[in-house]
């Protein structure tokens, strides 16, 4: 098995959900939603720091009053800082959604964090950033538009829109984009993009330097929260959620990307309400944050440490 071990290192919360990794300082940082449910107002953020058998050694948590914190990202700048991302929902008393920001938190430490900063466009939500040549770069989605937008810049400083509508309803004959990851291979990037329309089919974009061009094919399966890590120029491993004998489940998959083939090779001990992993590939193991409800119903985070030889080894077929 290549499983080596999994570990469930979130679950105080109601509902704890939403998770990214990361490895910071020699250490892992792995963040998540903590809240009354899936969809309540009440969203903070929760961030573990761990070795790298799983052991947590500090916990902090970010809250703002009347605002749902949503979908926490982590990513380590240029200078070698940690960068923390979410999505704003701010409520009014009567628990109806005001607006929407999208918000940034700095850290030198990963113990102690700045105050928030907003960046990108509001109402568009900023998904996740990746950094290339000392800039960072991402998409965001808006439902009601059909649409991504692509953004590069510092998300504390200046972060604009770098390609609008670089994938559409109305431009691609895609509904409903939405979640994403970015990987950077020289000067060529590689999107993954969630869809919630028509076939609900994910999406393999392609764009090389100065990124303003995007060409989209489609994968023809769904993918839900998606994450990616390069294995090496022309693969990289998938985690997300998947439609498994009629189930959504976590997977691992690997895909091609020159064809967008992918090929499924694990899933996770997972069911009900589940996924939206964080990769962290470190040498010979693959590290998995991700959450699932399949242990008495409640929704937690687990962290599994695999194999990743033996884990590029399974070849489950469909």
């Amino acid at each position: 098995m290549c499983i080596n071990w999994i570990k469930k290192v979130g679950y105080t919360a109601a509902h704890s959900a939403f998770t990214d990794l990361c490895e910071f300082n020699k250490q892992l940082f792995c963040c998540y939603r903590e809240a009354e449910n899936h969809v309540s107002a009440d969203g903070v953020i929760r961030i573990l720091t761990m070795d790298t058998q799983g052991k947590i050694l500090n916990s902090n948590r970010i809250t703002i009053p009347n605002v749902d914190l949503r979908d926490p990202k982590l990513t380590v700048t240029p200078d070698g800082q940690l960068l923390l991302i979410a999505f704003a929902r701010h409520v009014s008393a009567q628990k109806t959604m005001t607006e929407t920001r999208n918000l940034t938190w700095l850290s030198q430490t990963g113990h102690s964090w700045s105050t928030a900063q907003e960046f990108a466009d509001r109402g568009w939500w900023l998904w996740r950033v990746r950094w290339y040549n000392n800039l960072a770069y991402g998409f965001g989605y808006n439902k009601k538009q059909n649409a991504l937008h692509f953004y590069s810049g510092n998300p504390r400083r200046s972060f604009h829109r770098h390609q609008p509508f670089a994938l559409s309803l109305q431009k691609h004959q895609k509904g409903y984009p939405n979640e994403s990851d970015l990987i950077f291979d020289q000067n060529k990037a590689y999107a993954l993009v969630r869809r919630d329309a028509d076939s609900y089919s994910a999406q393999l974009g392609l764009s090389s330097y100065p990124f303003k061009k995007w060409e989209w094919l489609d994968l023809g399966e769904y993918v839900g929260g998606p994450t990616m890590a390069k294995l090496d120029e022309n693969t990289a491993l998938v985690a997300g959620r998947i439609v498994n004998q009629g189930q959504l489940v976590t997977g691992i998959l690997k895909l091609n990307l020159s064809n967008g083939k992918l090929q499924e090779l694990l899933i996770l001990p997972s069911a009900g309400d589940n996924s939206y992993p964080g990769l962290l590939l470190k040498k010979d193991t693959l590290f998995v944050s991700y959450y699932s409800s399949h242990e008495d119903n409640k929704s937690c985070i687990y962290l599994a440490n695999i194999n990743i030889h033996l884990l590029l080894s399974n070849n489950i077929v469909r």
